[in-house]
């Protein structure tokens, strides 16, 4: 993947991580007491041949650009290889990005200047290892602009409101489950779709029986 650089914007929204991300990036937390974020992220884009990656930073990312340091753990210390893209002003940008489009627009120039034709972007607020590979062939085939890649995950507040905050049976998680596989089923293509599922308590029904059980007691509590 020669033909492809990476960017990583870290300017999310972390209002409902509080006081983790009162001094530092989401993409700075550490994940293990070992790793940090970006470091899956860094890693996915390094084990996939891109060799030109871009951080946009917009604020507490001191604690960041020392953990990333030179990219040297990524092999990433040469030339054109981590570049480090904090907000600045201009007449345009006022040192705060309204969102990722508005950091892109900012960072205009060191795209421009890329030797890459291809650009793999990505947030910093969730932890995965993945093989762009096959995404970029995919979209190279069917010459698109923008190829997406998402996963469709069931919505646990929609579940737990659905149990009206009562510590649910199991005929009840079952019955959540179904309408949310159900839901899921509903925006994927037809040979996409879940067919068969199994429902393990120590997966789901323990952990959701726990959360649903919680917002149970605060109710009561209110």
């Amino acid at each position: 993947m020669k033909n492809v650089m990476g960017v990583i914007y870290t300017g999310e929204n972390d209002a409902k991580l509080r006081e983790l991300t009162l001094t530092r990036a989401i993409a700075a937390l550490p994940v293990g007491g070992r790793y940090r974020v970006i470091d899956f992220l860094l890693s996915s884009m390094v084990n996939g041949g891109i060799k030109n990656v871009g951080v946009i930073t917009q604020k507490n990312y001191s604690s960041l650009m020392d953990h990333i340091g030179s990219g040297r753990e990524w092999d990433l210390h040469g030339k054109q290889g981590l570049v480090m893209l904090p907000p600045f002003l201009t007449r345009e940008n006022m040192g705060v990005y309204s969102g990722l489009l508005d950091a892109l627009k900012s960072n205009s120039t060191y795209l421009r200047l890329s030797r890459q034709e291809y650009i793999v972007l990505t947030n910093s607020h969730t932890i995965y290892n993945m093989d762009y590979t096959d995404a970029l062939k995919y979209h190279v085939e069917k010459g698109a602009d923008v190829t997406v890649r998402a996963k469709i995950f069931p919505d646990l507040d929609a579940i737990r409101d659905s149990l009206h905050g009562s510590v649910p049976t199991k005929e009840q998680i079952a019955e959540a489950v179904r309408r949310a596989v159900a839901e899921i089923n509903e925006k994927l293509p037809s040979y996409k779709r879940i067919r068969s599922y199994k429902i393990r308590e120590s997966a789901f029904e323990k952990t959701t029986t726990q959360k649903i059980k919680r917002f149970g007691d605060n109710m009561k509590d209110e």
